[in-house]
């Protein structure tokens, strides 16, 4: 009795983490990927979906190069506030999907 009770049990618990380890993935990769793939068949163009943190490293890199350049006060302010949103529509058009 108390060995299929323990059984039980066990079976119980492996459902439920397999259960939760599914929606992780579910969240983390299969969804995104899906959601890359019908924006792709919509026509819209972007950077590949990358695991947790996107563009964040390019956002980054980017963002400090142009940060590094100094400004004249007639130029164009965009290349220095938002200088990865700028380098997507010079790739892309304006008719993109950022991963951030």
């Amino acid at each position: 009795m108390e060995v299929s009770i323990l059984k039980l049990c066990s079976f119980v618990l492996e459902i439920v983490i397999t259960t939760l380890a599914w929606r992780v993935v579910n969240w983390v990769w299969v969804r995104p990927r899906k959601m890359e793939k019908w924006l792709r068949n919509q026509g819209l163009k972007g950077n590949s979906y990358r695991f947790l943190f996107g563009d964040l490293k390019d956002n980054s890199s980017v963002t400090k190069e142009a940060r590094s350049k100094p400004i004249n006060l007639s130029a164009n302010i965009a290349t220095r506030v938002v200088p990865f949103h700028l380098h997507t529509v010079n790739t892309y058009g304006t008719k993109f999907f950022p991963h951030i």
